[in-house]
């Protein structure tokens, strides 16, 4: 199998993506310019073409949307602007007196295997915690706690929220195509 790369600035989330893939990935520290879009996975592609175009390897990317149902699915996609602008405590405070609290958190995996884009979206619904809890992950994830979970995503050690995440929705779709490519290979 040919080396995947994994474009990110995060080089946890490569740790998290093998996790799940079960595959050996190459981290790709590259900064790549990121397209304004409520598609979530027309960002996700468009991150991927440019990572292939800067690597020339096989390369994923993954892009996340927290759609909070109170505030219209603010903040989709613009996810990492939205964190960095307010944070944690800050979303819940301006949150503390809203019943609603129903939260999407959507993933999209682009993979560029140097012919064609594939994604793949992976998508969580839960609500929104009261405050803070755990500090496993990063982003929202200690104030998500995802249907049928007790604990926030923060909360979870790394190998829960690797079986329920988002993440993990979209990347067992994934894992399924290079399954299925293999197959092909070896007919």
């Amino acid at each position: 199998m040919k080396k995947i790369f994994v474009a990110t600035q995060n080089k946890g989330k490569v740790g998290e993506i093998s996790d799940i893939l079960q595959i050996p990935l190459e981290f790709a520290d590259i900064e790549i310019d990121e397209v304004q879009s409520m598609d979530l996975e027309y960002v996700a592609r468009q991150k991927a073409k440019e990572a292939f175009k800067i690597l020339k390897k096989p390369v994923i990317v993954d892009d996340v949307g927290v759609y909070i149902e109170a505030w219209n699915s603010f903040p989709g996609p613009f996810v990492k602007y939205a964190h960095n602008l307010l944070g944690n405590t800050k979303i819940l405070d301006l949150l503390k007196n809203e019943k609603n609290r129903k939260v999407i958190v959507q993933s999209a995996v682009a993979y560029h295997d140097g012919r064609k884009i594939h994604t793949f979206i992976g998508t969580v619904k839960g609500t929104l915690s009261f405050e803070e809890k755990g500090k496993e992950g990063w982003g929202f994830d200690p104030i998500i706690i995802p249907y049928g979970e007790k604990l926030t995503f923060g909360e979870m050690g790394i190998k829960r929220k690797n079986q329920v995440s988002h993440r993990a929705k979209a990347l067992d779709k994934f894992k399924k195509f290079l399954d299925s490519q293999k197959q092909k290979k070896e007919i």
